[in-house]
């Protein structure tokens, strides 16, 4: 008799275990037990394995359909999702100011924090997201809402209430000692879920925005705790100044965060593109790793992120879609971008050069479709302490898949298929051509969450395709009208002997100055 919760598939499976390797499963027995993968085994030992584990039946994937490990975002600001696609005509600093802070403070509508946290989680599980790191928004009770949709749902995620005590609206801002109750507070409800694929995160929302005394706090609270803690970390020239003028006694924002005390190995730093190699280095002495989001680092950030170059000072990486600033919440975006990327760091060395001949040093930070399949799995894995979880096929790991098809034909399908094709082919062509319509089933922790259109665990049974009343409903939420104060464009400043700058940054900065910077390395 089959134990309850046993299934099994036979098939193929392509999950990525060594970086810039795609290995295949072919013709495989995989058995799935209370979440877990139990035992990965040869096709024709099919009968053995239904005997073995009392299985009534071994469900054979048709030709042309594939397992692979669900994708792990590992940056995404949840209370964004509202204007992803919009937005993009301003920089970094003034985005914040004129989009991002007036739409996270309309969810302390709370039914419309609902509604809207619910359509993001669908949209993310239907993009093949199984593990997700959020950003939640500054005040307390809409992060509990993101929480509860999540549990509902059945998505794994890591997720964080914001905190910022300074460099803010006057109504998106928190006094540090009512921050740091509320972080606590929302430590505390997600960990009293007892939901194993739920972890709280602490998350300072970046440097700009924290005080010394806000960052030291939250830091106590995730070593309380053993908290995982997200934020961004040298993203733009406008931050990085910023930060240079806040606190010109460090060197770096790595600097600054290791003073603080958010240095460690359950730390995910958005960005990182303007990171010196000392400071690659020292995050990866402390176990911190960095999530590439090449899609919004194009759209806000001036630099490029060179992947292989931080793996091989140690750096754990993972990959994200930072929605908003990324315009996109889909993963096979995310991956295609990080290939992307690789390529115009060739081709400004090659520009810088003068020449018209690619060297081979201009070709070590090059990626291809493996590499960012590794980065959107087992790296994210990896970045999120969960490599012994989730990221590949492997006995012992929970079963979060993804059910590929590459069947759909003509204009059902983004893609079509030639006959000759084989497996690697048709697989190769999702990653660079497929999106969600390829996804028709997605697991986690061997629960079938998603099915087609329908979302398995919902009570509703609403599928992902918004209706017109959705439409609607979605923006319900009253915008709060963006304050008077004086905007400080801090992206765009020649140096930093801008007048504004120098009244608002020389405001928020402490007051006594070291004369000499300070590593803390």
């Amino acid at each position: 008799m089959a134990a309850e919760n046993t299934f099994a598939f036979r098939g193929t499976y392509y999950h990525t275990p060594t970086y810039g390797r795609l290995d295949v499963l072919r013709d495989v027995v995989l058995v799935v037990q209370e979440g877990k993968i139990v035992r990965i085994a040869n096709g024709h030992e099919e009968t053995e394995v239904q005997e073995e584990f009392g299985l009534a039946e071994v469900r054979q994937l048709k030709a042309g359909q594939y397992f692979m490990p669900g994708f792990i975002d590992t940056h995404v600001h949840a209370p964004q999702y509202q204007f992803t696609g919009t937005g993009t005509d301003v920089p970094l600093m003034e985005w914040l100011r004129k989009y991002t802070f007036p739409a996270e403070c309309s969810f302390q509508d709370l039914e419309a924090a609902r509604h809207r946290y619910s359509l993001l989680v669908k949209r993310f599980l239907a993009n093949g997201t199984t593990t997700a790191m959020y950003y939640g928004s500054l005040h307390l009770q809409p992060n509990l809402v993101l929480v509860d949709s999540i549990e509902r749902l059945g998505q794994r995620a890591v997720v964080g209430k914001v905190n910022m005590d300074r460099l803010s609206a006057d109504d998106y801002i928190e006094d540090t000692a009512d921050g740091l109750r509320d972080a606590e507070e929302f430590v505390t409800y997600t960990l009293g879920k007892k939901c194993s694929r739920i972890q709280p995160c602490i998350t300072p929302r970046f440097i700009p925005t924290c005080t010394p005394e806000l960052m030291k706090g939250l830091a106590e609270i995730a070593q309380k705790y053993g908290c995982h803690i997200q934020s961004h970390i040298s993203e733009c020239c406008g931050e990085v100044n910023c930060v240079r003028e806040m606190h010109p006694e460090y060197a770096s924002d790595a600097a600054v965060f290791e003073e603080m005390g958010l240095l460690t190995n359950r730390t995910v730093m958005a960005h990182g593109t303007l990171l010196s190699d000392d400071d690659i280095r020292h995050l990866a002495r402390r176990g911190t790793a960095v999530s590439h989001c090449p899609l919004s680092n194009f759209m806000f950030g001036d630099a490029f992120f060179m992947v292989n170059h931080a793996l091989s000072l140690g750096l754990k990486v993972g990959l994200g879609t930072d929605v908003a600033g990324g315009i996109s919440p889909s993963m096979l975006s995310a991956q295609r971008m990080a290939v992307v990327n690789s390529r115009c760091i060739r081709a400004h060395k090659l520009a810088v050069s003068g020449g018209t001949t690619v060297t081979p040093e201009m070709e070590k930070d090059v990626i291809t479709f493996k590499e960012a399949l590794w980065l959107a799995t087992v790296g994210g894995a990896q970045a999120l302490d969960l490599a012994d979880v989730v990221g590949t096929f492997e006995v012992g790991k929970d079963f979060d898949a993804l059910l590929v098809d590459t069947n759909l034909s003509g204009t059902s399908g983004p893609f079509d298929v030639f006959e000759g094709e084989d497996d690697d082919q048709r697989f190769e062509k999702f990653i660079n051509l497929g999106d969600d319509r390829n996804l028709i089933e997605v697991y986690v922790q061997g629960v079938c969450v998603k099915r087609g259109d329908e979302f398995l665990l919902d009570g509703s049974n609403v599928s992902v395709k918004a209706t017109e009343d959705d439409s609607d409903r979605i923006m319900s939420a009253p915008t709060p009208v963006e304050p008077e104060a004086a905007y400080l464009d801090l992206a765009h400043r020649a140096d930093s002997s801008d007048e504004a700058a120098s009244v608002d940054v020389g405001a928020a900065a402490e007051q006594s100055e070291p004369p000499t910077k300070r590593s803390r390395f």
